[in-house]
């Protein structure tokens, strides 16, 4: 997880004083393929950032209390599974206005499928990139990277 460590940490490093601390907005985004891969990502992330660094899933929370959360509080870095980043970003409750670094965490799981194979992620995934990131990426005010890991 090195190389995802320093990601983040450049990612940052170069927005400290960039833009006005949100709530709702993260510098970070990770979108992975299941729960159980966003607790260990966030396990990771949490000692690069003071803030909080939210998990984004739908099993054991409501969609209401994600809303919740990030309309009161600021954060760094966010790790979620595409179909509940795709809500909360579509709702307008995840903000990009902060967005340093987009991560799609390519780890393999035992049936050897990433998160761009599965059939239960793919579309949300696919969703989030041309219809929130793409043309977001296309607007001057906003400054993200996208890599693969």
């Amino acid at each position: 997880m090195g190389a995802l460590d320093e990601l983040a940490k450049t990612a940052l490093s170069t927005g400290k004083g960039k833009n006005k601390v949100t709530v709702g907005a993260p510098q970070v985004l990770v979108l992975c393929s299941s729960a159980l891969r966003v607790l260990e990502v966030v396990g990771k992330l949490r000692p690069l950032t003071k803030r909080r660094v939210l998990k984004l899933f739908s099993r054991h929370v409501k969609l209401a209390e994600h809303k919740e959360i990030l309309a009161k509080d600021p954060v760094d870095i966010a790790a979620g599974t595409p179909n509940r980043v795709r809500k909360l970003l579509e709702d307008g409750d995840l903000k990009l206005n902060r967005l340093r670094l987009v991560v799609i965490d390519c780890w393999q799981d035992d049936k050897m499928r990433v998160v761009i194979d599965m059939d239960d992620t793919r579309a949300d995934l696919f969703a989030i990139w041309r219809d929130l990131l793409l043309p977001a990426s296309k607007n001057p005010d906003y400054n993200f990277k996208l890599r693969l890991f």
